[in-house]
């Protein structure tokens, strides 16, 4: 079995990563504006063309990969570790696609989102924990 405490700290990073997916998809459907704790740029970026890949919300992706880690997260932890290596890999991709979003916000928005750059961290978080595992 994988080490406990890996992938407890992935199941905290999941929900960690749903709570805010979740909080910017009901701030969006409620067409209420994101209170941003920095500089109020969380605006800017939620509402450009780059917040969407395939006529998907970035949000709503996140919110899928999130709780796709919390799905094999706990699979990890009642069954089998059989699935680290797809772990890994779904993780590189989302880190991947993370890293492109910051280029975009700092480079051709020039505007960050706080809530977008802590989803970024977790991202990056839960790719490093998963090869401990």
């Amino acid at each position: 079995m994988a080490q406990l405490e890996f992938i407890v700290s992935l199941i905290v990073l999941a929900i960690l990563g749903i709570f805010i997916s979740g909080f910017l998809i009901k701030n969006r459907i409620k067409k209420k504006p994101v209170t941003c704790p920095i500089d109020g740029g969380c605006d800017e970026v939620l509402e450009s063309k780059w917040n969407s890949i395939f006529f998907i919300k970035n949000d709503l992706l996140g919110l899928f990969y999130y709780i796709l880690i919390l799905f094999f997260a706990l699979y990890l932890f009642f069954v089998s570790d059989k699935l680290v290596f797809f772990i890994k890999i779904i993780s590189a991709i989302a880190l991947f696609f993370s890293l492109i979003l910051v280029f975009i916000q700092a480079k051709i928005i020039k505007e960050y989102c706080f809530y977008c750059l802590i989803s970024s961290g977790i991202n990056l978080l839960i790719f490093l924990n998963e090869f401990r595992l």
